[in-house]
């Protein structure tokens, strides 16, 4: 992709979309700990909050982040530079940045973690992650769509049946 430069008749190559492959993997990590750290937190503070003695319910709470919150940091930072491993050698075998990267890599991902499970819960569950982030893709691809001319809603078209048209008029100019 290239945009005219103002100054020359050349164009130059725009910059690109993605940060490149070893800044990736460690910006994903750190998202991935985040995240799960956060999450996991929360979770595991309001469960606890729940299940615990009236008069130690805060102490449960605290106890049980304590415990829980650094393993699911650790595993959300392992699934999030899987995913970001698996996109980057996508992109670098295919030469483009496109949904099928990113649906590849989260079926991967997904494969990836169920692998202890077993082969046929690490396929299975591939494929689930596969056709959920491909509904996530289309959805992005139509919200893009949907978003990218801004007038579209305000264009007048021409009215299929002419007496359904509230003015009369059967052409509704631009």
């Amino acid at each position: 992709m290239t945009h005219p430069d103002p100054g020359s008749r050349e164009e130059t190559p725009l910059a690109p979309a993605r940060t490149p492959f070893p800044d990736c993997i460690a910006t994903d990590a750190g998202l991935g700990f985040i995240l799960g750290g956060t999450g996991g937190s929360v979770f595991h503070f309001l469960r606890a909050l729940r299940s615990s003695p009236s008069g130690r319910r805060v102490a449960g709470g605290v106890q049980a982040v304590r415990a829980n919150a650094p393993r699911l940091a650790g595993t959300w930072t392992g699934l999030f530079v899987a995913f970001s491993a698996v996109d980057s050698a996508m992109y670098s075998a295919r030469g483009k940045d496109d949904p099928w990267n990113h649906i590849v890599a989260f079926a991967c991902m997904r494969g990836l973690h169920r692998r202890r499970k077993g082969l046929k819960a690490a396929v299975s569950s591939a494929l689930v992650g596969a056709v959920f982030w491909g509904l996530v893709e289309v959805s992005m691809i139509a919200l893009d769509a949907d978003g990218a001319d801004p007038h579209r809603k305000n264009l007048k078209i021409r009215c299929p049946l002419p007496a359904s048209c509230s003015d009369g008029d059967p052409v509704l100019e631009k």
